[in-house]
């Protein structure tokens, strides 16, 4: 696990989602930036451009549309 966040669906589209894809190691360091800004909690595990991230998300009832998603890396 590297960070939790709690999110609030927010525009017309319901859109959740933090990051499809980053196209460079500049796009994916703001994403990270992000998921540590919001992260419930600091699990001081790092993640870096290239690796393989998997998010889920949630129903969250503490805020109204909230969302918990739960961002972990890829370990072969």
């Amino acid at each position: 696990l590297f960070a939790d966040v709690v999110a609030v669906v927010s525009g017309d589209d319901g859109d959740a989602r933090l990051l499809v894809d980053a196209e460079d190691a500049a796009e994916f360091e703001a994403f990270w930036d992000r998921c540590k800004e919001l992260s419930l909690y600091d699990t001081g595990l790092e993640a870096q451009f290239g690796d393989k991230l998997i998010t889920l998300s949630t129903c969250e009832y503490t805020h109204e549309n909230g969302r918990l998603v739960v961002v972990a890396k890829r370990i072969d």
